[in-house]
């Protein structure tokens, strides 16, 4: 194998080429190496049909805006219009060998002024465009909106987010820019370490499957994050190994969590730690296979798994079974506190919601735990309409989405819950995960004592299991913690009895919230399937 050369990986082409040969290879804004980006089929036909059914107004929500403009390269090849593209410095500019420049454009003003009037039936792509602000601008764009309906010419914008005001919202037709393909990564690996390979010697060192599985990791990171992981991979050792695979999965790791929407676990617990919820873990077994293998499922007449909901009693390891399942399916998890989505501005908490699952798919596949999801995504009362939004967004990518993202939510309060959360079909399956019988609360003694350097054998875990009837697993693990405090301060080892007087001393939420209690184990008997 050549010692810069990525293994080699077989592509797969769907229909004839597109565009012109230059739109092969773009220098993308931050990268140094020529990356191929040919768009999918299926975005340039949508998109073509919006030129031919007159949709003066498009907006990509990406913070790949070279992405685009190679999206748009094509599609004015495709549909024979001449394409613009405009930056602060240099204004308007036609692309192409008899490109020119319209002269005074550089300013957001000028620009809107000249395709206002000059009407041309083109494609100009306006990135990272300021928000229209003030009458003048929205009178503009309106305008424009009037003139370029009459013909096939198309005004492109893209940014991270794209604030419109209420009244010129209508006006405007969002596209998804989709991720890029394996094969698309694939050939812009290669190009990087060509480039590196250049300046100095490496080797790579890569079987096909440690090729897959760094295409996976790399999955739905823009280009310039994917070339700041391979170079520092590879300019650390001079090599591209297996042992470099767990840095990219723990760099892109970081990548999610600086949106502050979701939160990255790393695998603590297997199936095995949860004691009891032997019907929820037989569910979940038997699901693994075609979670894993999408494609010989669908052929076999499956359609994977999109998720389960979890309702119960706070405490009784709704949140360590999420956890769990990822490290059992070997898949990466991420956490989304629904109450991170809320901001004040109208519009921002639907953003939000869709840019955590674009970072959730584009660690597909993986799981999606949303933690009582009730908080975030329940009946919100004097809102404005938010909550409605932000819960029919999420319902209806739920729905359809595509990615391999298998999703666990957990609830404690079903009476905020929306009845159409629970309808049948949202989720695979609703699960009531209730107070653990005796059988299982000597497991979760076994297990916390275990967990905390005690042979369980020392103690009688049954008598400790029938002396907290009606406690939750969590509230078991308290007594055992107390217990070890006592016992510490008093330097002496913990006992049955001592972990006894803590059971004695506690007041378990049976008791406490005992109305609460009878209430949901009444609505999830006929609602739910029992987790035990």
């Amino acid at each position: 194998m050549p010692p810069c050369r990525l293994e080699a990986m077989p592509t797969r082409h769907a229909g004839r080429a597109m565009g012109p040969s230059s739109a092969e290879a773009r220098w993308y804004a931050g990268t140094r190496v020529p990356i191929p980006v040919p768009p999918s089929p299926e975005l340039i036909a949508e998109l073509e049909v919006l030129v031919r059914a007159h949709h003066p107004l498009i907006f990509f929500e990406t913070v790949e805006e070279d992405r685009v403009r190679t999206v748009l390269e094509y599609l004015a090849d495709r549909v024979g219009l001449r394409l613009f593209v405009w930056n602060p410095s240099t204004g308007l500019a036609m692309q192409g060998p008899d490109g020119g420049r319209p002269v005074g454009t550089e300013k957001p003003d000028q620009c809107l002024a000249f395709i206002e009037q000059s009407a041309l039936e083109a494609i100009f792509y306006l990135p990272g465009f300021p928000p229209f602000e003030g009458a003048a601008q929205h009178a503009r764009v309106k305008e424009i909106y009037r003139r370029y309906f009459r013909h096939r010419g198309q005004v492109v914008f893209s940014a991270p987010s794209f604030d419109l005001a209420p009244e010129l919202e209508p006006l405007f037709t969002p596209v998804t820019l989709p991720p890029a393909t394996p094969e698309i990564y694939h050939r812009f690996v290669s190009a990087i370490l060509q480039d590196i390979g250049k300046q100095l010697p490496i080797r790579i060192d890569l079987s096909s499957d440690d090729v897959t599985q760094l295409l996976g990791a790399l999955h739905g990171l823009t280009f310039f994050d994917v070339e700041k992981l391979i170079t520092r991979a590879v300019v650390e050792d001079g090599r591209l190994d297996r042992s470099d695979l767990p840095k990219v999965l723990d760099a892109k790791r970081r990548i999610v969590e600086r949106s502050g929407l979701l939160e990255y676990f790393p695998h603590e617990h297997q199936l095995s730690d949860v004691a009891g919820l032997g019907s929820l873990k037989a569910w979940l077994r038997k699901r693994r296979a075609s979670f894993a293998e999408p494609a010989r499922a669908k052929a076999f007449g499956l359609t994977p798994p999109k998720g389960l909901l979890l309702l119960g009693v706070q405490g009784c390891g709704k949140s360590l079974c999420a956890k769990a399942v990822a490290a059992e399916w070997s898949l990466p998890l991420v956490r989304l506190d629904p109450g991170n989505l809320y901001q004040k501005y109208f519009g921002e908490s639907e953003r939000n919601l869709r840019r955590a699952i674009q970072l959730a798919e584009s660690l597909a596949p993986c799981v999606l735990w949303i933690d009582e999801i009730e908080k975030g995504l329940g009946r919100g009362e004097n809102d404005g309409g938010t909550s409605q939004r932000v819960f029919g967004t999420f319902l209806a990518w739920l729905q359809e989405k595509k990615e391999s993202v298998f999703v666990i939510a957990t609830a404690n309060d079903i009476s905020n819950l929306p009845p159409e959360l629970l309808r049948k079909g949202r989720f695979d399956e609703i699960f009531f995960v209730d107070l653990p019988g005796q059988q299982t609360r000597a497991r979760i003694f076994e297990v916390h004592l275990r967990r905390r350097g005690r042979d369980p054998k020392r103690f009688d875990v049954e008598a400790l299991a029938a002396a907290t009837d009606g406690f939750s697993g969590a509230e078991i693990e308290q007594a055992v913690v107390s217990a070890l405090y006592t016992a510490f301060e008093e330097s002496r080892d913990i006992d049955d009895e001592s972990i006894l007087a803590e059971v004695h001393a506690t007041h378990p939420l049976s008791e406490t919230m005992r109305e609460q209690l009878q209430a949901l184990r009444s609505w999830a008997h006929d609602r739910a399937v029992p987790a035990e």
